[in-house]
């Protein structure tokens, strides 16, 4: 278990990334969401997204039909970082999104946090797994009633 732990431990040093993957992948759902109900462009702003296509839906968070729920603060800071600029709102077509998606991709490949995480990965891989304990022997137990049979079947002295 303390090996375990260890390995875990080892793992926190790359929260950060993991917490970005997870941002990135919200505008992937996000984008299938979009062109699941043809909706052609996104408006998204620290506190709203709102979809535009033949109707128009405004909300904080965007539940996609799988269950998926994309925040629009994160999805914000995400389009900041891929977009290099500022703005008080983004508009994006899902085909953007999708091409932005994927040059993020290619860079969180290439990244030294993913290179970092590799080399993470490949220490805890080689350390030796922990042994299992094996659970210690039962004794047999006998219920009372068992008791109280064994004890009236005895002859009394």
């Amino acid at each position: 278990m303390d090996n375990l732990l260890k390995k875990a431990g080892a793992m926190t040093a790359h929260l950060d990334l993991f917490q970005h993957m997870l941002h990135l992948r919200g505008l992937l759902q996000l984008a299938a969401h979009m062109e699941e109900r043809g909706d052609r462009v996104t408006m998204v702003s620290p506190d709203n997204i709102t979809l535009i296509g033949a109707g128009m839906d405004s909300a904080e968070s965007i539940i996609t039909s799988k269950g998926a729920a994309i925040a629009s603060g994160s999805a914000y800071s995400v389009l900041r970082g891929l977009k290099g600029h500022d703005a008080p709102e983004y508009a994006v077509t899902r085909e953007e999104l999708k091409a932005l998606n994927a040059r993020a991709v290619s860079e969180l490949e290439a990244s030294d946090a993913m290179r970092a995480f590799g080399e993470t990965l490949a220490r805890i891989s080689a350390m030796p797994a922990a042994p299992v304990a094996e659970a210690p022997a039962e004794r047999p137990t006998r219920s009372r009633r068992g008791a109280e049979e064994a004890a009236s079947e005895s002859p009394a002295a």
